[in-house]
């Protein structure tokens, strides 16, 4: 029996973490094989971030079934959490690091996960693409939090010029997957059919979203700069991906969350940092040196610390 459920759990967190971490050592291979450059990298993450996730997250929510996927607890958590940990963040922090612009990156590196990249797919894994449709609603209104809250951060902290309440907002409404996740909402509701062409278009292209995105996380990963990072860095990642998944994870299975809602809570808290995080950073401090190690660090820790977290919650019974 105990062999039976280690194997299940080891099964489990293989099928969540272990595709991910493939196609991401692809695109590091593919880097070092000479078939895709940073440049190249960079762009296929552009087409990705623009057109393919979105399409993928617009017919996930089109097909699914909204009345059954409204979860304003997990909505809560979500943006509470979140809302939380930039305020612990924004007070903690500033006592130990004295340099304005490494402040605001190392809130930005904790607070944001990599969510449309590596959260997508990961559900996706688990539970199938249904379960994306309840990621849809938490992670619109998370789109808002990030792209408000992301440069008044960077701003306050590295002294540089107060954000443009117009230009954020134009962030805001322009965000390609908050475009997507509304406009699935909409024609879910409204019963708007689709030709069958249409459909069968969009499923294809949004299918190679995630794949393709996580090639070029993997083609700009270089494990140099995993071994040069320094005790920030590492600190940032630990909080990121040990602490603050504790705490958020806790507390969701107290209110009573399971399976899909733990899934989308890791998605949201377990995730390495944000890609967006550290191209934020390097243009509007100059440098983005921590960001990008943060990144680094997060994202190869990750494969350890997801697998563990899917482990444990499969092993206590409630994933």
């Amino acid at each position: 029996m105990t062999m039976g459920l280690n194997l299940d759990m080891l099964l489990f967190s293989l099928n969540g973490v272990a595709p991910i971490v493939l196609i991401m050592l692809l695109g590091y291979l593919l880097r070092r094989w000479d078939v895709l450059d940073a440049h190249a990298a960079g762009k296929l993450n552009t087409l990705a971030y623009r057109v393919l996730i979105p399409c993928n997250l617009f017919m996930n929510i089109y097909k699914a079934d909204l009345g059954g996927v409204a979860d304003m607890p997990l909505l809560l958590l979500s943006v509470l959490g979140h809302a939380a940990v930039v305020a612990l963040l924004c007070l903690i922090v500033p006592r130990f690091l004295h340099d304005g612009a490494q402040r605001g990156e190392f809130i930005r590196g904790v607070y944001r996960g990599n969510t449309a990249i590596l959260g997508i797919p990961l559900i996706t894994n688990l539970y199938g693409e249904s379960a994306t449709a309840l990621l849809a609603l938490p992670f619109s209104v998370m789109l808002i939090f990030y792209n408000v809250s992301a440069p008044l951060i960077l701003a306050v902290f590295s002294g540089g010029e107060k954000p443009d309440p117009r230009e954020m907002a134009k962030k805001v409404v322009t965000n390609p997957f908050l475009i997507a996740s509304v406009a699935g909402v909409l024609f879910s509701l409204l019963h708007i059919p689709l030709p069958t062409f249409v459909t069968s278009a969009v499923n294809t292209v949004g299918s190679t979203g995630s794949a393709l995105a996580l090639m070029a996380l993997g083609a700009v990963t270089e494990i140099a700069d995993f071994r040069s990072s320094g005790k920030t860095a590492v600190c940032a990642s630990l909080l990121r991906l040990v602490l603050i998944p504790l705490v958020i994870l806790s507390i969701g299975i107290g209110l009573g969350m399971r399976k899909e809602q733990l899934a989308v809570l890791v998605c949201f808290f377990c995730t390495p940092t944000a890609v967006g995080s550290y191209v934020l950073a390097q243009n509007v401090t100059g440098d983005g040196r921590l960001a990008r190690q943060i990144l680094i660090v997060t994202t190869l820790l990750s494969v350890i610390t997801m697998f563990v977290t899917l482990a444990v919650l499969r092993a206590i019974g409630v994933m």
